[in-house]
């Protein structure tokens, strides 16, 4: 490491969030900023002791890779910028002494794992830094390609994000080998949980209250199947839109909120590596072959037979589903609070008067209520294992990881993107106010705006995943909504604030029924990679799974059926699959 000066540790610096250790390498000179960039400045953190400076001399060079599909949203850029060539990369180079160079880039997801293959059985050499997930990773891993990280995340990581690590190191099962830490997580917020979305001009027709219960959640269904809660004297409505052609759980009109008001099992069909739930006795059971499953399907069956679900729900997928809602169809659909968005709002288009709004979920009759976690890991950022410079990659993460705290003092943080990243680029300054996004609206001259068409560009984006990094932190923007929900005229002053203060009042409305309701969500306790019988065998489960909830479901068979089906799964594979997973849960746990 000798072709850069060492990090050396200073005197720490107290701060919100603790003890934070600082990082300091020798710059040979102040460079001015690229034009368009953040305003230069000579200040630099300072822990009384030392300063801080973040430049290396001579520069060094990170390789990656990437996919870009020209349509994303991080990959705009201006006449004559390019993912090789653009502001974030200029600002690396001239104020950190970084480097980026791409090995590859490809317009596909599947491309870039058949590229990440192609080197692993070629010998070529990998990026030194970059993203990976799945069979790829899998197979990275057990060729001995990856770095182990410990010691460096120790070492180097800023002291929030080892925090992080440490309250979600249950999502790290893929990443991990011998004990050992070989990826890190690209977390997604986490704000997906499950709320319960009804129309309540419906509700209000018929003069009822939103149902706190599963018994006052089913006679709203009857009502709104059978009263004509449109009132149009038509017999052509229906009380729940639910899409069950991949099971119980899917990313929008999900039921697991009927589940967790008859059970703690939480229940999925579709994907052989989830629900995975952990017993009294400390070993994992596949939720789905889980007795109390004969709850929510006796529950989902009696509903299928009254008419109060649609008949079709079986064959359709959640946005298919969702047209039954959107064509004024359906009274009631569960699913993430951006629903209150699309498709939800689309109910107008048939109805002026449609109007959906969130609802806590109900509870069982026991008293349960709850929901599934959604994912928290989208993929990992994983190193060539002789990658050397990995300090550096840290001092860049770092920065990212700071500007998402957004909290003055740490020494990480980098003042000059308080109101963003770079002016004219993901916001402008227009007589005296910070604008991201609305341009138009806000009166923006238009040669001042990032894109000819309006549109922002999001610098975000570009700069936490250029090297393969994310800095995502699950569940952030609750204060922002808290925020919001108790005054929505406040002013946004930090980019949090400003992402939430641009959802649709119902999405913030949505978000506040989801917090409020301080449910402790269901974890899926496998998060390690395919089992080999998972991988031969997966698939066919899958199906034997979803068709017999279907069966049942549409009484096509009794609900005895179940106790048939769980054998066969289980003579099939599933009892193999589950002790590989307890196998591994027992060394990873």
């Amino acid at each position: 490491m000798g072709h850069y000066v060492k990090f050396a540790k200073l005197l720490a610096l107290s701060i919100a969030i603790g003890v934070l250790p600082t990082l300091a390498a020798c710059s040979s000179n102040n460079n001015q900023e690229p034009s368009g960039s953040p305003a230069s400045t000579a200040e630099s953190a300072s822990s009384g002791a030392g300063t801080w400076e973040q430049k290396f001399d001579p520069p060094v060079t990170i390789t990656t890779a990437i996919v870009d599909d020209g349509a994303s949203r991080g990959n705009a850029f201006k006449p004559g910028e390019s993912m090789e060539d653009n502001m974030n990369l200029r600002w690396m180079k001239e104020n950190m002494g970084i480097n980026v160079k791409f090995d590859f880039i490809v317009t596909k997801p599947e491309d870039y794992d058949t590229k990440l293959r192609l080197l692993l059985s070629s010998g070529a050499k990998l990026p030194d830094a970059f993203r990976a997930q799945g069979e790829p990773l899998q197979s990275l891993l057990a060729a001995n390609k990856l770095m182990s990280l410990d010691e460096a995340i120790e070492k180097y990581a800023h002291p929030g994000y080892k925090e992080l690590l440490k309250n979600y190191g249950y999502t790290l099962g893929e990443v991990k080998k011998d004990g050992k830490i070989y990826g890190l997580p690209s977390f997604f917020m986490g704000d997906e949980g499950t709320v319960m979305w009804i129309r309540k001009d419906w509700l209000d027709n018929l003069g009822l209250q939103p149902p706190k219960t599963l018994a006052e959640f089913e006679n709203v269904l009857k009502q709104f199947t059978e009263n004509d809660p449109d009132k149009n004297g038509k017999n052509d409505t229906i009380g729940l839109a639910v899409p069950l052609k991949e099971g119980p759980w899917t990313w929008m009109g999900q039921t697991d909120a009927i589940v967790a008001a008859l059970t703690t099992q939480m229940i999925n069909t579709s994907d052989i590596r989830s629900f995975w739930n952990k017993g009294e006795d400390g070993k994992l059971t596949y939720g789905a072959i889980n007795p109390d499953a004969k709850l929510y399907l006796q529950t989902m069956k009696d509903w299928m037979s009254k008419g109060y679900m649609d008949k079709e729900a079986g064959i359709k997928d959640p946005s298919k589903s969702s047209e039954l809602v959107a064509s004024g169809k359906a009274g009631i659909m569960f699913g993430p609070a951006w629903m209150g968005d699309w498709p939800l709002s689309d109910a107008t288009k048939n109805d002026p008067k449609a109007d959906f709004e969130p609802y806590p979920l109900p509870a069982g009759p026991d008293g349960l209520v709850g929901r599934a976690e959604k994912m928290l890991v989208s993929g990992f950022t994983v190193f060539n294992k002789d990658f050397k410079d990995i300090e550096v990659w840290f001092a860049y993460f770092n920065k990212m990881f700071a500007k998402q705290l957004e909290q003055e003092g740490d020494p990480f943080f980098d003042p000059r993107w308080k109101d963003g990243y770079y002016e004219g680029y993901d916001y402008v300054k227009y007589n005296g106010k910070l604008i991201k996004g609305d341009y138009e609206a806000a009166g923006v001259p238009a040669d001042q705006w990032p894109l000819k068409d309006g549109r922002s560009m999001d610098m975000r984006f570009m700069m936490t995943n250029i090297l393969g990094s994310s800095v995502t932190i699950p569940y952030s923007n609750e204060a922002p909504v808290k925020k919001f929900l108790a005054d929505p005229n406040a002013e946004p002053v930090s980019s949090k604030e400003f992402d939430v203060k641009q959802m649709k009042k119902k999405q913030i409305d949505g978000q506040g029924v989801r917090i409020n309701q301080g449910i402790t969500e269901g974890k899926n306790y496998f998060t390690g990679p395919m089992t080999p019988t998972m991988k031969s065998k997966g698939e066919l489960l899958k199906k034997l799974a979803t068709e017999s909830y279907l069966k049942i479901i549409y009484g096509d068979q009794p609900i005895e059926y179940f106790d048939e089906f769980v054998k066969e799964w289980l003579d099939n594979g599933g009892q193999k699959i589950t002790d590989e997973v307890n196998a591994w849960y027992a060394e990873n746990q």
